[in-house]
């Protein structure tokens, strides 16, 4: 079928598209690596949309931030704060939330503990980005390398919407 949509987006373009129709107050990043995600939430909303980012930067076992490099490249955005902040921890100190993103080595049980311990937090049209979500995503290297257990069984319990096929952005309302 011809269609002008056919050309590719980039997942950074989506990640702007939501942030433009949301209009964020607050958005809360659980995993910076090196800002990428971070740099288009800035790019898509008001300089007095709140955003905090935050990482376990080196205590993360692989590819991970560097927390003051990170502070130094964000640093001119006043509205924008980098953070330590444990993603199975970080829930009991956060309040309403307009867009949640959440990169961390995504698998079943993020995305279980997302849902049950996130969500609630999402304001009345909240959004929940979460990395990943494709059956194509579920069989990377590391995941069957160490046995994590599959995303695709969550998305299908709960019917959330997942973009793209890899590395694919699965989204989640309340």
């Amino acid at each position: 079928m011809n269609s002008s949509y056919k050309n590719n987006i980039t997942y950074g373009d989506l990640i702007e598209g939501i942030t433009y129709a949301v209009n964020p107050k607050k958005i809360v990043e659980i995993g910076i690596l090196d800002g990428y995600s971070l740099k288009h939430f800035i790019n898509s909303s008001t300089n007095t949309t709140i955003i905090k980012a935050y990482d376990i930067f080196e205590e993360f076992n692989g590819n991970h931030g560097n927390k003051d490099k990170l502070i130094k490249d964000f640093e001119h955005h006043k509205n924008v704060s980098i953070e330590y902040g444990d993603f199975y921890k970080l829930n009991n100190s956060l309040e309403e939330i307009d867009i949640l993103h959440i990169d961390i080595a995504n698998n079943g049980d993020v995305y279980d503990f997302a849902i049950k311990n996130y969500l609630p937090k999402l304001s009345k049209n909240g959004i929940m980005i979460l990395e990943g979500g494709s059956e194509e995503r579920d069989n990377v290297e590391w995941m069957t390398k160490y046995n994590k257990p599959s995303i695709q069984p969550i998305v299908k319990k709960y019917n959330m919407k997942v973009i793209g096929t890899f590395p694919s952005i699965t989204l989640f309302r309340k």
